[in-house]
């Protein structure tokens, strides 16, 4: 039977039994995503000095330490309970946030730096801080890269554990909203607040949200273990194995090989687009220097826009038209982008903002697709997988390979620049990528329909040898 509670009840179904613990699912969504929109402007402001060159040596720095950090939370909860080891992670996050609040609030701003020069201090001691302050951005950025992608797919390896592959496909959007209310305040706040609290006290209310989203994880943890309502059951232990098995699950099945290819495919487009933004903004004309606070101004209506297509779009389309179309939604908004934008910057006397205008409009459709469209129907996919593939082989698929795909989209610009093809050289590069990434699309959404069947019929045969028929009569 269904539940309905007033309008909310109209956007998403969800059935009796189920309220409390898609609040909680929001709400631990809602506080890994203010925290981490309260952090990402500081991450900017620490890597502010880095150059271009820079800037792609820290995309490679970063695919190598996912590796390292998937590798360490595959020996943890070989040895912990999921509950305890989300926990571990999630503040052991806090602790580095607090570790970069202090360190922020030692090193002094460029501003101090000159008033030690000023009070006659030594030029190696004014270089060792400008080095220090420099480095500790590297730092922060490669850290927060990693932690962001990493929180974030331990959080919905959670989600495919405690629900099943259909309240999810009802559910995740309505999950996803939580995150983006989450992102659009942090969004908010990191800009209003910045100045009057300063950047370390920003960092500390990141970590305080941080930690309120493990007390909340935990809450929802209580209700699966004890199969409350309508979700799945699990007891309290560790799962065993090596910290190399979700290296091992990944390389042997067709079918996570097939999630890694949509994440690294996704991730070669986003890495493009990044670039063409960069080089869009860094070769423009003047004119168009007064038009980058609209392109940030644009970020807050992506998020909008996230949310709209949440409440009203991705629920019903998993739900009408399936995975399968709904994970081919983005390759095809990736290909009529950057086709659209090839055109119009091949067209004679189109200005540079013209240009700019397209591509921040292709850039805020192709976000919100990312994550209101493809990203609740890609973590359905992990629904129909074992538990331990769950949190040893996701972070492998969703940190480490996502992170390469970056590596790889890098890869794809620098050739494109060096063979001077311009945003025609991006379209032609996205059109045979994005076939590829919407035949991959419907072969996922056919493994996860075998495998759901798979899973359903070993359900009833252990039920009928357990003695109980699956309408649950004594047999």
């Amino acid at each position: 039977m269904r539940g309905r509670s007033g309008w909310l009840g109209l956007l998403v179904t969800v059935r009796r039994g189920e309220w409390t613990a898609l609040t909680l699912s929001g709400a631990f969504f809602f506080l890994l995503l203010f925290g981490y929109f309260l952090l990402r402007p500081v991450r900017e402001a620490m890597g502010v000095e880095r150059s271009m060159a820079d800037l792609r040596w820290l995309f490679v720095a970063t695919c190598v330490v996912s590796f390292g950090a998937a590798s360490v939370f595959a020996w943890v909860i070989s040895r912990v309970d999921r509950a305890r080891c989300i926990a571990w992670v999630y503040r052991g996050v806090i602790a580095c946030v607090v570790c970069f609040a202090l360190l922020r609030l030692v090193l002094p701003e460029p501003a101090g730096l000159l008033d030690l020069f000023a009070e006659r201090a030594s030029l190696e001691g004014l270089l060792s801080v400008h080095f220090a302050r420099l480095w500790s951005g590297y730092v922060f950025y490669v850290w927060l890269s990693v932690v962001n992608v990493f929180m974030t797919s331990v959080f919905w390896a959670f989600m495919a554990d405690v629900w099943r592959l259909e309240q999810g496909k009802r559910l995740y959007a309505a999950v996803g909203v939580g995150g983006t209310l989450g992102a659009l305040l942090g969004s908010m706040f990191a800009w209003q607040l910045v100045e009057a609290i300063g950047a370390p006290v920003q960092m500390l209310v990141a970590a305080a949200l941080f930690e309120g989203s493990v007390w909340v994880m935990r809450a929802l943890d209580r209700r699966s273990s004890r199969g409350d309502g309508e979700l799945v059951g699990h007891r309290k232990h560790a799962m065993g194995g090596s910290w190399m098995e979700g290296v091992r699950a990944v390389a042997r099945s067709p079918y996570l090989l097939g999630v890694g290819a949509y994440i690294v495919l996704m991730a070669v487009s986003s890495t493009l687009i990044y670039f063409t933004q960069a080089e869009l903004v860094s070769n423009a004309a003047d004119e168009l220097a007064s038009r980058i606070a609209l392109f940030g101004q644009l970020d807050m209506w992506t998020q909008a826009a996230t949310l709209f297509v949440q409440l009203f779009i991705t629920g019903h389309l998993m739900k009408r038209a399936g995975v399968g179309v709904t994970l081919g939604v983005l390759p095809v908004v990736t290909v009529v982008g950057f086709g659209a934008l090839a055109l119009v910057g091949s067209r004679e006397g189109v200005e540079a903002w013209q240009v700019f205008a397209v591509f921040a409009a292709f850039n805020a459709v192709h976000r919100a697709t990312r994550y209101a469209v493809a990203r609740p129907a890609r973590e359905t996919l992990f629904s129909v997988v074992s538990q331990r593939e769950k949190y040893k082989a996701k972070p492998v698929v969703d940190v480490f390979l996502y992170r390469g795909g970056d590596v790889a989209g890098v890869g794809v610009n620098a050739g494109l620049g060096a063979l001077a093809l311009g945003l025609a050289g991006m379209a032609l590069a996205a059109a045979p990528l994005g076939l590829l990434w919407v035949v991959l699309s419907i072969f996922l959404a056919r493994g996860q329909s075998w495998r759901a069947s798979q899973k359903d019929e070993f359900e009833r045969e252990s039920t009928t040898k357990a003695g109980v028929s699956p309408e649950g009569a004594v047999t």
